[in-house]
């Protein structure tokens, strides 16, 4: 390989990454609306048909906070759901950190809509890269 030929590949692969983390950062639209209580319903009466409508999909819900809670990798979740008491299961919303502080102002029976990436039940039903959507 000659200079020229590392050079133009460093150029593209700097170029592939600031591409790569421009995107990342723009916040993705949602592809699917539903109400929590539908898409728990959902999930409820058949997991495979719900994961083909729901998994992997940008995913736009509105519910009733249960829980704020990090997990064991520090990791911050808030469990959504219809609000009934010993709910099962639940929406799991992960967010990045940098909506720590947004985390922090919910409270348990507030009504919240977020935008997150579908990953299908286990245990509950996990929705990743979140947005507060509203706020």
């Amino acid at each position: 390989m000659n200079r020229t030929t590392v050079f133009c590949g460093m150029v593209l692969l700097a170029a592939l990454l600031a591409c790569k983390s421009s995107s990342s950062s723009a916040p993705k639209a949602a592809e699917v609306t539903v109400p929590v209580a539908e898409l728990l319903l959902h999930y409820k009466s058949n997991e495979v048909a719900a994961d083909q409508r729901f998994k992997g999909k940008r995913v736009r819900t509105t519910g009733v906070v249960s829980e704020i809670k990090k997990d064991i990798v520090d990791d911050i979740y808030v469990t959504i759901g219809t609000g009934a008491e010993l709910e099962f299961p639940q929406v799991q919303a992960f967010f990045p950190d940098s909506l720590a502080s947004k985390a922090a102002g919910l409270t348990s029976g507030q009504t919240i809509t977020v935008d997150c990436d579908c990953e299908g039940l286990m245990m509950n039903v996990l929705m990743k890269e979140c947005a507060f959507v509203g706020m």
